[in-house]
């Protein structure tokens, strides 16, 4: 489940050489000496090609009172918008026992996979809108959006209602949001672009435990309409202080931009880590959107259902924005693999044990909380990595072109698995298997691109 994460990460190299030789990663405590060596070490953005008029934009502030009232802008723009990503488990398993209480699994997954395709698919178009058009032109309408969309989701009781107002006009608007406040980090941060972007995509972390919290308590006590009221509230006021808080540094570029690169899959390396990543979105979404549904099924209350993901979406705030620093250092495919080892682990060795354990079943949301971060912080990043500067925003788009399509059919295809019989340990090793393929493919992408020295930095 990705989209636009990390958009400056893969260092800017000669055209020639091994990729192994042009992604070694940047020390963040030496800053570059010039503008030849920043050019080399600079991450790759949703920048357009150096001209005339850009190169006075070139020494990036990389913190400053400014660049980190922008940071706190994104932040503040991004916790609504993937903090109602992360809250579809809550919102699912309320879905279920009420108002869509006659439809069955799978059509209401169809309701949520719909929201992450489009919230990863426009990412396709965001970058060109981003780099002819600038910030304002997206951030703006996409607020409007996403708000517009929470407030017809309090009111909506028929399934085409959800599918048109919350997924098709909340996902859409959030694509807008997510690209253009990830792309704006890129015009403050280069050095410590990874730290940068890594705080602000804990919002999605925020956000995730914010809203389960506001729905477990409130809904009780208010209903489900005004219970999302509120929530539509507290998004106007955090998007209200993005637009205003977050602004561009580079002057937006009008030279025409192509959408696609077909060229990346000429390279077996670029092709593996698609397919990594399209398994890692298709199965890192199923405990969020399950573990409600799986506690209350197994007799636990609706109060500690939503508290479960409470635990797993604050552990994700660790495990998106720490492995960033420490995957500078040791690599990215390096932490990537060991993220997804950790996931996998976390599935079958926890949850698929803890039907009548409690402590095995909490530490199951929180240890896949850390690991499973990195899927949304992290892959991004990988995919940066194996291209060039002036090459990345159609790179990126090409792949999560194909890897948005695994958020649209991931939460239809475990509510075929799990059925009218709630077979959830079926649907659980089909959640350790999926994970468990995406890392044998990180592995033979990491040794297609950086050899097989164990050690080496990639």
């Amino acid at each position: 489940m990705t989209t636009i994460i990390e958009l400056a990460e893969a260092k800017t190299t000669p055209s020639h050489g091994p990729i192994s030789d042009r992604t070694q990663p940047q020390d963040p405590s030496r800053p570059p000496s010039s503008y030849h060596e920043q050019s080399l070490n600079q991450p790759n953005a949703l920048l357009s090609r150096p001209s005339a008029s850009t190169t006075s934009f070139t020494a990036y502030p990389d913190g400053g009172f400014r660049a980190y009232t922008v940071l706190f802008g994104t932040w503040c723009a991004l916790l609504p918008t993937s903090g109602m990503l992360t809250t579809t488990g809550s919102l699912q398993t309320h879905l279920l026992t009420n108002q869509l209480k006659n439809h069955s699994e799978a059509e209401v997954g169809w309701i949520f996979s719909v929201f992450a395709f489009l919230f990863f698919f426009g990412g396709i178009f965001g970058g060109s809108v981003f780099d002819r058009y600038g910030l304002r032109v997206m951030l703006i309408p996409g607020s409007v959006g996403l708000i517009a969309s929470i407030v017809v989701l309090a009111f909506c009781r028929e399934y085409y209602q959800f599918m048109l107002g919350f997924s098709i006009l909340g996902g859409a608007s959030s694509s807008l949001i997510w690209t253009s406040t990830i792309a704006t980090i890129g015009h403050w941060f280069s050095t410590y672009r990874g730290f940068a972007t890594g705080l602000a995509t804990t919002a999605g972390g925020i956000g995730g435990v914010i809203f389960p919290t506001l729905l477990g308590t409130l809904i009780p006590k208010l209903g489900f309409t005004y219970s999302i009221l509120i929530i539509a509230l507290v998004s106007a006021i955090s998007c209200t202080t993005g637009v205003l808080l977050t602004r561009t540094r580079i002057p937006p570029s009008r030279s025409e931009t192509s959408l696609f690169d077909m060229k990346g899959f000429k390279d077996m390396c670029f092709c593996l880590t698609v397919a990594a990543i399209f398994l890692i979105d298709l199965a890192v979404v199923l405990p969020p959107a399950y573990i409600p549904a799986y506690a209350l099924d197994h007799g636990y209350s609706t109060a500690f259902s939503y508290r479960l993901l409470v635990f797993l979406n604050a552990a994700t705030v660790l495990g998106r924005g720490l492995p960033g620093m420490i995957a500078d250092r040791m690599g990215r495919f390096n932490v990537m693999i060991i993220s997804s080892v950790g996931s996998t682990a976390a599935i079958f060795l926890l949850w698929l044990l803890s039907s009548d354990k409690l402590g095995v079943l909490i530490a199951f949301t929180v240890v896949f909380g850390v690991f499973s971060g990195t899927a949304y912080s992290l892959t991004p990043v990988c995919v940066a990595q194996l291209c060039k500067t002036e090459d990345y925003a159609t790179r990126y788009g090409t792949a999560y072109g194909i890897v948005s399509f695994a958020t649209l059919i991931g939460n239809p295809i475990a509510g075929a698995i799990l059925g009218k019989g709630k077979n959830y340990k079926a649907l659980i090793v089909f959640c350790g298997a999926v994970y468990a393929a995406s890392t044998v493919l990180f592995v033979l992408a990491r040794a297609k691109g950086g050899g097989l020295k164990v050690f080496k930095t990639f």
